[in-house]
C-alpha cells in the first residue's frame, strides 16, 4: 500500500499543477505584477483567514514566537514564486513544468547532504529515471536553454530553499501557519514590486479573475498544505522526488484545458520521470507510525 506521505506529495503535485494553466490564461490578459498581487491576495485570503478561524489570536503570537525560522523561508519563497510566474508567462505548461522539475537536483542533494537522508537502491533507480527523463526533455540539439527555462531554474533553487527551511523549522510550527505565512511573505513582496514598478492594472476582466480566484485556491493554498503535511511522513528528498510528476499533470491540464499538445521528446521524458515517481512510490520502505512533526524529524537527523 502507497505511503501517506506518499499520496500527500501526490495530490499536493497534482494541485500544485494547475497554476501552469490557470497562471498562463490570467497572465494572457494581465501584465505580471498585477497578476502576482491579486494571486497572492486571494492566497493570503484563504490561508490566513483559515488560520484566524481556527486560533484567532494564537495565530499572532505563534508568527512572533516563531518569526526566526518563518521570516527568510517567507522571503525566499516570495522572491521564487514571482520568477517562477514570469517564466510561466513565456513557456507552455509543460515545458514550464519540467523546467521547475531542476528542484530535484537541488532537493535531493540538499537532503543528502544536510539533513543525512538516505535513498535505497530502489529510489536511486527513481531518480536516475526522473534525470534521465529531464535530460531527454531538454535537450535540443545542443541549443541554450531560454531565458524563460532559465528564470524557472533560478526559482526551482530558491523555492528548494524556502522549503528546505520550512523542514528545519521549530517541530512545533504548524503546517497551516508556514502556508498563511508564505502566502503573506508573497503578498508583502507583491506590493512592494507594484509600488516600485507602478504597473497595477485596476481593471481586470472576469476570466482571469476567475483563473486567478481558482488558481490561488489549488496552488498556494491546498497543495501546500499537502505538501508540509508529506513532510511529516517522509524524507524532504523523497517527498521532492514524487513532486516530479508535476511535469505529467501539467502536461495532461494543458492538452484538456489549452489544446496544448506537448511532442514526442516531451512524451517520451514525461514517461521516464513518471515511471521513476512510481519507483519511489511503490518501493520505499513502509513508514515509521507518524505522531508528530518531532518524532519523524527526529529520524531525518
Amino acid at each position: 500500500m502507497r505511503p501517506r506521505g506518499a499520496a500527500l506529495a501526490i495530490v499536493s503535485t497534482a494541485l500544485v499543477a494547475t497554476n501552469y494553466v490557470t497562471a498562463k490564461v490570467a497572465l494572457s490578459s494581465l501584465n505580471l505584477e498585477t497578476f502576482f498581487f491579486l494571486w497572492f491576495a486571494a492566497a493570503s485570503v484563504l490561508s490566513a483567514g483559515h488560520q484566524l478561524a481556527s486560533k484567532r489570536s494564537a495565530f499572532f503570537t505563534e508568527c512572533v514566537q516563531h518569526w526566526r525560522a518563518l521570516v527568510p523561508m517567507a522571503a525566499l519563497g516570495a522572491v521564487s514564486n514571482v520568477l517562477f510566474f514570469a517564466g510561466i508567462g513565456v513557456l507552455d505548461p509543460a515545458i514550464s513544468a519540467i523546467c521547475y522539475r531542476t528542484e530535484l537536483i537541488f532537493s535531493v542533494w540538499l537532503g543528502i547532504v544536510t539533513l543525512k537522508e538516505r535513498l535505497n537502491r530502489m529510489e536511486w533507480c527513481g531518480f536516475a529515471l526522473v534525470v534521465a527523463g529531464l535530460a531527454v526533455i531538454y535537450y535540443r540539439a545542443g541549443t541554450a536553454l531560454s531565458i524563460g527555462a532559465m528564470v524557472m531554474v533560478v526559482s526551482a533553487f530558491l523555492g528548494v530553499i524556502s522549503n528546505w527551511l520550512a523542514k528545519r523549522a521549530d517541530p512545533d510550527v504548524d503546517v497551516g501557519l508556514m502556508v498563511a505565512v508564505r502566502c503573506l511573505g508573497s503578498l508583502v513582496f507583491a506590493v512592494v514590486y507594484v509600488l516600485v514598478t507602478g504597473r497595477f492594472n485596476s481593471s481586470v476582466p472576469a476570466l482571469p479573475l476567475t483563473m486567478v480566484a481558482i488558481g490561488a485556491m489549488m496552488g498556494p493554498f491546498l497543495s501546500f498544505i499537502c505538501y508540509f503535511a508529506a513532510l511529516r511522513y517522509m524524507d524532504f528528498s523523497k517527498v521532492s522526488i514524487l513532486r516530479n510528476s508535476e511535469p505529467v499533470f501539467a502536461a495532461i491540464y494543458g492538452v484538456v484545458f489549452l489544446g496544448a499538445f506537448p511532442g514526442g521528446r516531451q512524451l517520451a521524458g514525461c514517461v521516464l520521470v513518471l515511471a521513476g515517481v512510481l519507483l519511489v512510490a511503490l518501493f520505499r520502505p513502509g513508514p515509521a507510525e507518524a505522531t508528530g512533526w518531532r518524532a519523524t524529524r527526529h529520524s531525518f537527523s
